[in-house]
């Protein structure tokens, strides 16, 4: 062991250190783990006139017990066998003591009703006890279930600290073994897995430090999706259900009629649902608070309900696990507004606006948090660093609104919503906010619910990552993520894609780890591990939060952290690219497959009929086939194409033989002007023309129908809503599909 003898006028002189994990081995017996200190200069900070140690700036976590030293804390995961207990070994560890040194108190869990400089040092009773803190220099935490996975976090304390000897103990470097006790009952067993998971397998061997490698199925990542709905609620979101449908997602419609309406059956009927659909990865709720209710998991510390919706997707593992094994998203409102949501939602994924509007961004924090924030950033320099991030990576301009005067970008004095609503107008792809909030508000630039229900950025919609207290407080009132989402100008949607916001008071540091993490997948820092939905986004960077904070100071936030609008959409950060796909516009009745060519390998190809899902797969090298079962409907197949910042492509196919071959009787027939506004005009060759019906893409009437005049028809579609329509021609040879786009 090294002895250093250090006075306080030296402490600048001295090294602190960093962190790496290293898996040394692991067989069944259990699992060796590596941690080696790198060195850094120590900080200080000045207390009563006198200098003491200080981790705030070299270190990402420290403990966080009010009045105790605060001393950092190194977080990694293990991947554990399915059944059994385990127990921790230090099994070679080399130190240096450094005396007569003094370290600086934690000020504590804070959240963000506070000022963090405005809460003084304290010096709790653990600096009047003559021994280590913390007492142990390696723990576990309860072991979880991830899906088909159960996993550990191990945290490992290599500075320990005797306030009254004035020793600061290094463990320059740490060797763990974690002991499996297959004999022993362990918490949170599983049934083993025989495969990698298909949903989140990717993501766990990224998560796991000893993850072992194996096959993964990239179709199968999307997984399957169900929607729970109030009665009255049901109509509204069906273009919804048939859309996920159409584009591959297999989609089931409830309503709390079957599910019940109290939070124990509907949790009931989730995870009944989900042992019987393994795949399962998407919940949506379609309603509010009223009609879907959140769980509360108690009363806080400040007298707060612990509303959450996340509860609902924690299907595996105890009351200690906090895990997710599926995406819950709510889409809070009447029916009104619930068709706003669903409008907004199909137009971002099928055919967005044009423009840059999604490579831009906003930034808006507070001036407060140094030495307190993730990373012991302060929001606003935490915001700087994700504006880095964000423009290395490609995006054409990150907004700097920040409290203070912190050059770059950012105005001097003190951002409002003059600056922010026009930029929110002219349109952006992501908005992240770190600071202080209520209800109603983003209290740095005071940006409420009047600007955001101002809005008129119809088309340009952001997800909004809201690091703030209240601002998801749904259960009573309408809290600005609900606003976000209700949004619309001119009959016409505004507002968000999706919101993310706190249904209580918000810690300080740990969801600043969640809006970090979320930026690196958003980058794709992770080749393995690439997130295209906006739940992916926001869920696995609350995995990567759960492991840093592990323990209660970050499960709080996992539960209380409100999930707006539709997980499964695919997140837009690039300009909108064409995807095109060609295939045989006419099968016969058995058709068993169908050739699918495109312009874009990765997309995903689905073929549908009657919003029944028949088949879907991957373009690879321009082409896939899709098998399905032998066609025994006429009813005509939509071959839907998408992929993350692609707009979505939807043809026809026509089932079943007429009189006169399909593709000569559609060659006779024209149909223009193609895209539409107004009058449509139908003509053919031969003349011969019967009448002319306009359906959705999904087989449903559009309302418009015209009858011969003078050999052509016309058909007035001024009065019908922007998209893709099909055109059902009648003829004596028989029947030809036509697709035509409107637009306005």
């Amino acid at each position: 062991m090294k002895k250093i003898l250090l006075f306080s006028a030296l402490f600048t002189g001295f090294y602190s250190f960093s962190q790496q994990f290293s898996l040394i081995s692991q067989d069944e017996q259990g699992v060796t783990i590596g941690h080696e200190l790198k060195q850094l200069p120590f900080n200080h900070v000045t207390i009563d006139g006198q200098q003491y140690i200080s981790f705030n700036g070299s270190h990402k976590v420290l403990t966080m017990q009010n009045g105790a030293p605060a001393l950092p804390l190194f977080h990694t995961t293990i991947q554990l066998p399915a059944t059994g207990n385990t127990v921790i070994v230090v099994e070679y560890d080399r130190i240096t003591e450094i005396e007569n040194v003094s370290v600086a108190p934690s000020k504590g869990n804070l959240k963000r009703n506070v000022n963090p400089s405005d809460i003084p040092f304290s010096f709790g009773e653990v600096y009047n006890q003559n021994a280590f803190y913390p007492s142990n220099v390696a723990a576990l935490k309860d072991p979880f279930v991830w899906r088909t996975t159960r996993g550990q976090t191990i945290t490992l304390s290599p500075y320990q600290y005797n306030p009254v000897t004035k020793v600061l103990r290094i463990h320059e470097n740490l060797r763990v073994r974690v002991v499996y006790q297959s004999s022993v009952q362990g918490l949170n067993e599983i049934q083993p897995a025989i495969a990698a998971d298909p949903v989140m397998g990717k993501a766990q061997k990224l998560f796991y430090l000893n993850a072992v490698s194996e096959k993964y199925t990239p179709i199968e990542e999307e997984g399957e999706m169900l929607v729970i709905a109030d009665a009255a609620f049901s109509d509204a979101i069906q273009p919804l259900v048939n859309w996920k449908i159409e584009k591959g997602i297999k989609t089931t419609l409830v309503t709390t009629a079957a599910t019940g309406t109290t939070d124990t059956d509907i949790k009931a009927y989730i995870q009944n649902f989900y042992n019987a659909h393994p795949d399962l990865i998407y919940v949506l709720f379609v309603g509010d608070h009223a009609e879907i209710p959140a769980h509360t998991y108690g009363l806080t510390s400040d007298n707060e309900q612990l509303w959450s919706d996340s509860y609902y997707g924690q299907l595996a593992g105890g009351a200690s696990d906090f895990f997710p094994e599926v995406f819950v998203g709510r889409f809070p409102g009447n029916n009104a507004q619930i068709k706003t949501m669903v409008s907004r939602t199909l137009e971002y994924e099928k055919n967005p606006a044009a423009g840059n509007w999604m490579e831009k961004a906003i930034g808006l924090g507070s001036n407060e948090g140094q030495g307190i924030g993730d990373d012991n950033e302060p929001d606003w320099q935490h915001l700087r660093n994700i504006r880095s991030r964000l423009m290395e990576y490609g995006y054409t301009d990150v907004y700097e609104f920040y409290d203070g005067s912190h050059g770059g970008n950012d105005a001097s004095g003190a951002p409002n919503s003059s600056v922010i609503l026009p930029a929110v107008n002219s349109g952006v792809g992501l908005f992240n906010y770190t600071g202080h909030g209520d209800q109603f508000t983003c209290i740095t630039g005071n940006f409420s619910t009047t600007n955001v229900n101002q809005a008129t950025n119809n088309g340009f919609y952001p997800l909004v990552i809201s690091v703030a207290c209240n601002n998801g407080t749904f259960t009573t009132g309408t809290c600005i993520s609900e606003a976000w989402m209700r949004s619309d100008n001119a009959d016409a949607p505004a507002g968000a894609i999706g919101v993310a916001g706190s249904s209580i008071l918000m810690a300080w540091a740990q969801p600043m780890q969640t809006q970090d993490e979320m930026t690196e997948i958003i980058v794709e820092e992770y080749a393995d591990n690439r997130k295209e939905t906006i739940g992916g986004l926001f869920y696995n960077a609350q995995v990567s939060m759960l492991e840093e904070y592990s323990g209660t100071d970050g499960k709080e936030v996992m539960q209380t952290w409100i999930f707006f609008g539709d997980p499964s959409v695919l997140f837009r950060n690039k300009q909108t690219m064409n995807l095109t796909v060609t295939h045989a516009s006419q099968v016969p009745l058995g058709t068993t497959s169908l050739v699918v060519n495109g312009n874009t390998d990765g997309a995903v190809v689905a073929i549908t009929q009657d919003h029944v899902l028949l088949g879907k797969g991957i373009i690879t090298g321009g082409t896939v086939t899709i098998t399905f079962d032998a066609l025994t409907s006429d009813l005509p197949l939509v071959v839907t194409a998408t992929k993350q910042n692609y707009g979505a492509s939807q043809t026809p196919v026509q089932v079943g033989n007429g009189p006169l071959g399909l593709d000569e009787l559609s060659a006779s027939i024209t149909v223009y002007p193609n895209p539409a506004s107004g009058e449509l005009t139908i003509a053919a060759s031969n003349g011969m023309l019967e009448k002319a019906e306009l359906f959705t893409l999904t087989g449903q009437s559009a309302g418009a129908y015209s009858l011969v005049e003078n050999g052509t028809l016309k058909m007035n579609v001024s009065g019908i809503a922007a998209g893709s329509y099909l055109v059902r021609i009648s003829t004596p040879k028989g029947i030809v599909m036509k697709h035509i786009e409107i637009i306005r």
